[in-house]
């Protein structure tokens, strides 16, 4: 009796797990489970910037009210300043932070502690844009031979940069542009830009 009891309910149990797989119990297909997965295979085919990236800034020239007209009265020791330090190298660490093709940086250097936070986003043939909403606060004083002092103030930025491979990088270069408003103790003068360039930002 026990073993006949037994073998009604396997058999029973087996008709329940093959119905469950296949064809339900009244004829009708059942329903298959929907695949997992991406939606899109646009987010694997994305280039992963994401991470933190440094190397060495080269300061190439000055523009503004520094740069050309370098002999425009109060703002003449500003720019022979940075006249004197061209081709000078600081290391600079970029951090980005990457919401499918929208980037969020913050671009520090090493030599001066200035740095700026951008807003930007990826652009064709493996290159991308950032503007500076903030800048740090942070003011670099200049003492100019006849006794006056400057103070310069980083208020904008943007980069302007290319990478190397389109889905795993390695290798970030460009160019970056810092704006500087220039004043004395007393009263605004002017601005200027000071462009930068870097060949290999790599991963840190």
């Amino acid at each position: 009796m026990n073993s006949r009891a037994a073998l009604i309910a396997g058999l029973f149990a087996s008709a329940m797990a093959t119905a469950s797989c296949g064809d339900s119990v009244n004829g009708i297909p059942a329903t298959p489970a929907a695949p997992t997965g991406p939606s899109s295979l646009s987010e694997f085919l994305q280039p992963r910037l994401s991470g933190n990236w440094g190397g060495e800034l080269t300061l190439v020239d000055v523009k503004g009210g520094t740069g050309a007209a370098r002999t425009a009265g109060a703002l003449e020791c500003v720019g022979a300043a940075f006249d004197r330090v061209i081709g000078e190298r600081n290391d600079h660490t970029l951090s980005i932070t990457q919401s499918g093709n929208d980037l969020t940086a913050t671009l520090v250097s090493a030599g001066t502690g200035l740095s700026c936070e951008y807003t930007g986003r990826i652009g064709s043939d493996k290159t991308f844009v950032l503007h500076a909403g903030q800048c740090t606060e942070k003011v670099l004083n200049f003492l100019c031979p006849d006794g006056r002092t400057r103070t310069l103030d980083l208020v904008g930025s943007s980069v302007t940069a290319r990478f190397d491979d389109p889905v795993n990088p390695t290798s970030i270069s460009g160019t970056a542009a810092h704006t500087y408003n220039i004043n004395d103790p007393e009263s605004p003068l002017g601005a200027m830009v000071a462009n930068h360039s870097f060949s290999s930002l790599t991963r840190r």
